[in-house]
């Protein structure tokens, strides 16, 4: 059966399982009794549902369990083959449940981004227990993609070519960035699953603001545009920036863009496994610094992207992660001079075994099409 463009299909329950078996290794490596698992994103990734509410439980000599309400546990009691799946607690039980489910607990996991006020009413409820962030380590596991995941982000960054390459050419000079903000919205929900995330417009002196929120300025002709759009396929974001001119480039613009262009490539150049993220990041930074606009780039290389537009690891002066192939990263360096002009350029890459593949296929030049 063909899937319309905005049913989102899910990896097989073979790769879900493999992750929730891979987690409970490291915990058992951690010394961890347990650990509970609360985010959106995490949820999805050990499990496969999207769910506006539930917990994964793991811990040492039992079979994971996912527990979610009323609303849910049906499709996942079909859906889920590799864990068990119950009704959640209600709110008001919560402490009362871990209370009797942690007795011989000790050391338990959780992530650090949980709203503070349930983590205290947690060590509350078990006093003896001595709670360990496991967010970084979930982050470490999320930033290696497996091959299905590799297929699925080549998938939706190719997604990110079609939409740029439907939206620039529906671009005209009278446009608002509003306008052409709401065109890439529309044309992400035909071509996939809506924006990665929202999309930066920035006419003329506005890319200078490197995260600019669209606004009524109008594209006139001869003007530049920073575009700066993903859409989500599948689960799986993608990210592109594009630094375009709609009619003649003037001289300074044409040799800023050439300086982040060959900054965009060098680093390119310089991905392979075994080297840090910062050594990349300054390779990218050093050419920009030696044309005389070092302080004119303000932000790191680039992130990892995956289910978030934003994941660890990221090419910046303070990341010493080393690259493993598997890791998918943009390359998106930038100079901005403010009330003048910006300019960004943005690929995704995906590390492979000796070197890199760039995933991105949208010309990088000057002209819109």
């Amino acid at each position: 059966m063909t899937l319309p463009c905005g049913w989102a299909r899910d990896l097989p329950g073979t790769e879900f399982a493999r992750r929730a078996k891979q987690l409970r290794a490291r915990l058992a490596r951690e010394c961890l009794d347990a650990a509970l698992v609360l985010t959106d994103v995490n949820r999805y990734y050990l499990t496969g549902l999207s769910t506006s509410n539930g917990a994964v439980l793991l811990q040492g000599g039992c079979p994971p369990v996912f527990y979610t309400d009323f609303r849910y546990l049906a499709m996942a009691r079909r859906s889920l083959d590799f864990m068990a799946s119950r009704k959640m607690w209600r709110p008001a039980d919560e402490a009362r449940t871990l209370s009797a489910l942690g007795k011989t607990w000790r050391r338990v996991g959780y992530e650090g981004q949980m709203e503070a006020a349930r983590f205290n009413r947690w060590r509350d409820a078990l006093p003896q227990v001595e709670w360990v962030d496991v967010g970084p380590l979930l982050a470490t596991m999320r930033s290696v993609k497996s091959p299905a995941e590799q297929r699925a982000i080549r998938a939706a960054v190719a997604a990110n070519d079609r939409l740029y390459a439907v939206v620039v050419r529906q671009i005209v000079p009278g446009m608002s960035e509003w306008a052409i903000r709401t065109l890439v919205r529309r044309e992400a929900d035909l071509l996939g699953q809506g924006e990665a995330f929202d999309t930066i417009a920035c006419v003329g002196r506005n890319g200078a603001e490197c995260h600019h929120h669209p606004d009524g300025t109008v594209l006139r002709a001869g003007q530049t545009l920073l575009l700066d759009l993903g859409v989500k396929c599948d689960h799986y974001c993608s990210d592109m920036t594009r630094s375009v001119c709609f009619g003649s480039p003037t001289p300074l613009y044409r040799k800023i863009h050439e300086i982040v262009s060959e900054a965009n490539r060098l680093a390119i150049r310089a991905i392979r496994p075994g080297r840090r993220c910062d050594e990349i990041d300054a390779v990218a930074r050093r050419h920009i610094e030696s044309a005389g606009y070092g302080s004119c780039f303000g932000h790191g290389l680039g992130h990892s992207l995956g289910l978030e537009i934003h994941e660890s690891p990221s090419f910046s002066p303070n990341c010493t992660t080393v690259l493993e192939p598997g890791m998918t990263i943009t390359v998106e360096p930038g100079i901005y001079l403010p009330g003048r002009l910006g300019v960004r350029i943005e690929d995704v890459v995906l590390v492979t075994d000796n070197g890199c593949d760039v995933l991105s296929q949208t010309p990088r030049g000057l002209s819109p099409t």
